[in-house]
C-alpha cells in the first residue's frame, strides 16, 4: 500500500490528474454543499483531482448556485447544456470532458463517503481495476455533512473470477445497479465505446452493468463502503407523472431492444444470463405500460409488442422473489393474460389518482 502511495503522488506531478469527480446536476439546489464539500475534504493531499459539474438546465437556480460555490473553492469547472438533455448525455458529455486516469460518478444529491477516494484510488491500482465498485449508505434527506457512519463490512478485495456478484449494496444487503459508489478508468470506457444510453432516462445505470461486463473481467468488488446515498422523495427517481411514465416505459423498450440485438449478434458471454435479462425485460416492459393511463397509448403499444413477439411472454415464477407484496406479485405474474393486464392497469390507475 506505501509503495502504491507513492506511485500515486508521483504521478500526480506535472499536474497529472488522477481522478475526476463528475457530476450531473438537475434542480438540486438545496444539496449541492454538501455534495461538494464531501468530496474537497477527502484526503487527497498530493493527488491531483479535479470536479466537473454539468448544469442540464436546471430551473430552481443550481447553475447560479454552483458558479457561486466554484468562486470559494478550487478546482471545481461549471458547464451548462444548452438545453434540458437528460442524465445519460449529460454523464457521457462528463465524460469526455474529464482529464482524470479514473471517474468518479457522483449524483450530487448524494456525498462521497468520508475519506474513501484515497482507498479507492490505492486499491484500483493495487489490482490494476478497470472499475472498482464499493458499497453505500443510504442515508436520510435531512443528513447534513459527512458523518461517521459504523459499519460491519470487512475489507475484502474480489473480482468476477472468486465472486459472481459485484453489484454495490447498503447497509441492510440491498443491491443496487448504480455507476456511483466507485472508479471507473477512463480509458477503459473510452477504449471499449461504453457510454449511457441516450434514449432512457431510467435504468440506464443496469444496462451500462451489463454493457461493460462484456468487455472486462478486471472488476472488483470491495466490501466497504464509499458512498452515501440519499433517500429523497422529490428526486426524479420517485416522481411519477403521465409523461415520466411514458418515458419510463420508452426507456424498458430501449432496454429490451438492446439485449436482443446483443442475443441476435451473438454478443454474450453467457446465453442463459442474456435470455433471463430478455424474459424480465419483458415483463419490465408490460408492467410499465400497464401504469399509464392514456388507454388508446397502452392499446396501439399492445399492438406493437404482439408485432415484435414481447407480448405475451412465458409465466415468470422469479416475481414471486420480490419484496413486493403478494397481490402485487400475483397481478405482476398474470399479465401476459390480456385481462390481468387490464386488471392491474385499473388497480394502479386507481392507487395513482388517490395518492395524487
Amino acid at each position: 500500500m506505501e509503495e502504491t502511495s507513492h506511485k500515486l503522488v508521483e504521478s500526480c506531478q506535472g499536474g497529472y490528474v488522477l481522478l475526476s469527480f463528475l457530476l450531473p446536476v438537475y434542480n438540486v439546489k438545496d444539496y449541492l454543499e454538501d455534495c461538494i464539500q464531501s468530496i474537497v475534504q477527502q484526503d487527497l493531499e498530493g493527488i491531483e483531482y479535479e470536479i466537473i459539474c454539468i448544469d442540464d438546465n436546471s430551473t430552481d437556480g443550481s447553475y447560479e448556485y454552483l458558479l457561486e460555490l466554484a468562486k470559494k473553492k478550487q478546482g471545481i469547472t461549471i458547464l451548462k447544456n444548452a438545453e434540458n438533455k437528460g442524465v445519460s448525455y449529460t454523464r457521457n458529455r462528463l465524460i469526455r470532458e474529464a482529464k482524470g486516469k479514473y471517474v468518479w460518478f457522483v449524483d450530487p444529491d448524494d456525498m462521497v463517503f468520508k475519506n474513501a477516494a484515497k482507498s479507492f484510488l490505492y486499491k484500483a491500482e493495487e489490482v490494476n481495476a478497470d472499475i472498482l465498485l464499493g458499497n453505500y449508505i443510504r442515508v436520510e434527506e435531512t443528513t447534513k455533512g459527512n458523518a461517521d457512519y459504523v459499519t460491519n463490512w470487512d475489507m475484502i478485495g474480489t473480482n468476477p473470477e472468486q465472486k459472481k456478484q459485484y453489484l454495490p449494496i447498503d447497509q441492510h444487503g440491498k443491491m443496487m445497479c448504480s455507476v456511483c459508489p466507485g472508479l471507473f478508468l477512463r480509458s477503459f470506457l473510452l477504449e471499449n465505446n461504453l457510454w449511457m444510453n441516450e434514449k432512457m432516462i431510467a435504468q440506464e445505470d443496469t444496462l451500462f452493468y451489463y454493457e461493460f461486463s462484456l468487455k472486462t473481467k478486471n472488476v472488483y468488488k470491495w466490501e466497504v463502503p464509499c458512498y452515501l446515498y440519499r433517500q429523497r422523495k422529490s428526486s426524479v427517481m420517485n416522481t411519477h407523472n403521465e409523461e415520466r411514465n411514458k418515458k419510463y416505459y420508452i426507456s424498458m423498450r430501449e432496454m429490451l431492444k438492446v439485449y436482443i440485438k446483443h442475443l441476435e449478434n451473438g454478443d454474450y458471454t453467457d446465453l442463459n444470463v442474456l435470455e433471463r435479462k430478455i424474459h424480465h425485460s419483458k415483463q419490465n416492459v408490460v408492467t410499465c405500460l400497464a401504469m399509464i393511463h392514456d388507454k388508446k397509448y397502452i392499446k396501439s403499444q399492445l399492438k406493437l409488442l404482439r408485432k415484435e413477439k414481447s407480448y405475451p411472454y412465458k409465466f415468470r415464477k422469479e416475481v414471486f422473489k420480490s419484496s413486493d407484496s403478494f397481490l402485487r406479485k400475483v397481478l405482476i405474474y398474470l399479465l401476459p393474460i390480456k385481462p390481468f393486464f387490464w386488471l392491474y392497469h385499473f388497480l394502479y390507475t386507481v392507487y395513482d389518482k388517490n395518492r395524487r
